[in-house]
């Protein structure tokens, strides 16, 4: 093969730029960073020349060449401060108090996307230990490391021009430098409280952002310029060096490599850059193709870690776009997949559902810069009509007009069952007073998923109902066990034991599983079931199913049904977002003004309710009630719940027979029906059990006869249509 000159020429830049990142990183804090610029880019030649003169006058040309640089995320200038302050007034107010509450050193973690959110402050009397853990919770001293609070710094100064929040960065920057030397390059920091890998990759986009709004400021002096250059590019070589498995199927490998290629564009004017930037981008390519599933959502099960891996993503996608980057299309399509499993499982008041580890959060900041990004109506119809406040500082005012042009479309689906992940959710429109369920038929990972299988929540009315309990700590103790655990889940139980047995705070001993999935969705109704195989472990092996019908737009029936030999206990539990419930005769009702939720069983069965907590965000619990259904018998057990709004559906029900196309009654342990009544029509609902009993699936009821196991004969204005959904 002929090689050029040219190429010849080119390889051996390429060998010496990737020598240089590997063979200098060990002493690259030491280093002179002048010697390591781009010498292709003319106005650093000329900074470096004057360097070699005079090393004082050369880093206060380094200075004024990163101020008239080309921000790579703020898009807003002097001449913006007043519309945003009008446009935005709490949000620039919020920013200026934390930014206060910053320079007093005290700290509350109370970002909309912090991991792990705080309600306790906690204030420094001398100089900050970025080492302390003042509640016993190391996750607190990871927040204080990653320093998304100094964004508000740099914010408060970009409005207000008061130095005091420039000398604040200044001053906590340089003691985190001086206090936090880097020990080694390699992956041996999983104990640190400020280099764990997943830090610095965060620390990364955090210090560009908070240095783009302060580089204007007296107090940012060549001087520290270059601290905070050196310390940078220690970053980089830090997340370079090494790329675990554990990094490659975790959201820590994409939040690192996030961090890598923030520095390859803020410090493009590197050698290190280009080399730092494909490494990256192939990275985070092999992660992406790993870690997000085919219908989009993250492998660990926690719609939470799925945004923080979104956000990193979307954050590359601007950058890249911004800076004529070419990113592979795995990437690109990745990032859009993610979108629309915001699209699945947003609930109507546009939060994500507290699947898994995950808090009650807004996601229409992420889908808002998702389909300006992609220039896509559908996403933009889940986000903000026009730019949030964090959207506009990061595009500004003419790409702010260009998102408002963007005119939205709803999915066209309204229903949608995540086939990879196992989770189904089911609404009734796009409305915001619409209703919403979510059903879990699949426990995919362990870690930050939790023991839910099976479980369901229900939205409605603007509220949540039955809910997911939340995740409230990551503390190896008695109430992480109980808050993952299948009891604080809308599920099954069978004698009091879990689906799952958990071992600490990430693993399981024992992970229960499914089988037998099976969905169906239209605009009447939705539907979908699976078996639970946990209880299989049990000396006397237990088969548990759950059939759970969604009659749109408020009507919901749970066909339960648990099949063995000996005698056991069976349980359904209800969790609920407050305490505002009650037993009222033989069900369970909330107490609310209006819009009372009601579960109905329609079996003889056993109810407790207790207190419990509700944790809608990590470091929150609130006081709630958790209801238990349960009965104690031999054999063949089926549980049938129906739970509707009496206050919206003056509804009626009744179980009734059924019979086989001969006319012989059959008992319930082969098929049950249930007809229900409302104002406007009446259902009824056949489901059969798979027994030795059933030779086929033809049934008589009400004098109908039908065929198949689950069926829906629906009656309006005196004319019958049936359904069969299975």
């Amino acid at each position: 093969m002929k090689i050029s000159h040219k190429n010849a020429s080119l390889f051996l830049v390429a060998l010496l730029i990737i020598g240089q990142v590997f063979s200098q990183k060990t002493n690259l804090s030491c280093e002179n960073i002048f010697d390591h610029l781009n010498p292709e880019n003319p106005q650093l030649l000329e900074v470096k020349n004057s360097y070699l003169k005079n090393k004082n006058k050369g880093f206060v040309q380094l200075l004024e060449f990163y101020r008239q640089k080309q921000d790579i995320y703020k898009q807003v200038s002097d001449g913006d401060c007043q519309f945003i302050q009008s446009e935005y007034p709490n949000e620039v107010k919020r920013s200026i108090k934390i930014a206060d509450q910053v320079i007093k050193k005290y700290f509350l973690f109370r970002e909309e996307w912090d991991m792990e959110r705080t309600n306790v402050p906690y204030q420094f009397k001398n100089n900050i230990d970025w080492n302390l853990n003042p509640f016993g919770d190391p996750e607190w001293t990871f927040m204080l490391n990653r320093h998304r609070y100094w964004t508000h710094l740099g914010k408060a100064y970009f409005f207000t021009k008061n130095e005091k929040y420039a000398q604040t960065f200044v001053n906590q920057v340089t003691h985190w430098i001086e206090n936090n030397p880097l020990s080694s390059f390699e992956d041996i920091h999983k104990q640190s409280a400020s280099w764990r890998r997943i830090e610095a990759g965060i620390r990364c986009e955090n210090w560009i952002k908070s240095f783009e709004f302060i580089k204007y400021s007296k107090h940012v002096t060549p001087e520290f310029l270059e601290k905070f250059l050196k310390v940078l590019l220690v970053h980089g070589a830090y997340i370079n060096n090494t790329f675990s498995n554990f990094s490659l199927t975790s959201n820590w490998g994409i939040l690192e490599y996030h961090g890598l290629f923030n520095l390859s564009v803020f410090l493009e004017d590197f050698n290190w850059a280009l080399a730092w930037q494909k490494n990256a981008i192939d990275k985070l390519s092999r992660c992406v193709e790993l870690q997000i599933l085919e219908d989009g959502s993250h492998w660990e099960h926690s719609p939470m870690y799925h945004n923080e891996v979104f956000h990193c993503l979307l954050n590359v996608n601007l950058l890249a776009k911004r800076n004529h980057v070419e990113l592979t299309k795995t990437l690109v399509q990745k990032t859009k997949d993610m979108a629309s499993a915001n699209l699945h499982w947003q609930k109507p008041n546009y939060h994500q559902p507290l699947l898994g580890d995950s808090d009650d959060t807004d996601t229409r900041g992420l889908l808002t810069l998702a389909a300006f990004l992609f220039e896509n109506q559908v996403f933009k119809s889940r986000a903000y009509n026009t730019l949030d406040f964090e959207n506009y500082l990061i595009l500004g005012k003419n790409l702010a007009e260009d998102y408002e042009n963007i005119k939205p479309i709803n999915p066209a689906f309204l229903s949608y069952f995540q086939q990879n992940a196992g989770d189904y959710y089911m609404r009734s429109s796009w409305n915001k007073n619409a209703s919403y369920s979510s059903l879990h038929l699949r426990k995919l990972a362990m870690g930050h998923a939790h023991d839910d299988l099976l479980s369901f929540t229900i939205f409605a009315n603007n509220r949540d109902y039955l809910v997911d309990n939340g995740r409230y700590t990551y503390m190896d103790n008695e109430f992480r066990k109980l808050i993952k655990s299948s009891k604080e889940h809308n599920t099954l139980a069978v004698d009091d034991l879990p689906n799952s047995i958990l071992k600490g705070v990430w693993e399981t001993d024992y992970k229960a599983s499914s089988e037998d999935i099976y969905t169906k969705s239209t605009t009447f109704f939705d539907y979908g079931e699976a078996k639970n195989t946990g209880y299989k472990r049990l000396k006397d092996p237990v088969e548990v199913k759950r059939r759970m019908l969604y009659l749109k737009p408020d009507i919901w029936l749970l066909f339960d049904s648990f099949s063995s030999r000996e005698n056991h206990k069976y349980s359904q539990y209800f969790n609920f977002s407050d305490d505002k419930v009650e037993i009222k005769e033989s069900s369970i009702e909330t107490t609310y003004s209006e819009n009372n939720l009601k579960i109905q069983p329609i079996k003889d069965v056993g109810i407790t309710l207790n207190n419990a907590w509700y944790s809608p965000e990590y470091n929150l619990k609130l006081p709630s009630k958790q209801v238990e259904f349960y009965k104690t018998s031999v054999g063949f057990t089926s549980l049938i719940t129906l739970l509707y709004f009496p206050e919206k559906n003056n509804l009626k029900y009744t179980k009734i027979s059924v019979y086989n196309r001969e006319g012989e009654l059959l008992d319930d342990k082969d098929v049950e029906a249930l007809q229900i009544s409302t104002n406007k029509s009446e259902y009824i609902v056949l489901v059969a059990y798979k027994t030795p009993l059933i030779e086929n699936y033809f049934f008589i009821v009400d004098d109908i006869m039908v065929q198949g196991e689950v069926v829906i004969i629906e009656n309006t204005n005196g004319q019958n249509k049936i359904h069969v959904i299975k």
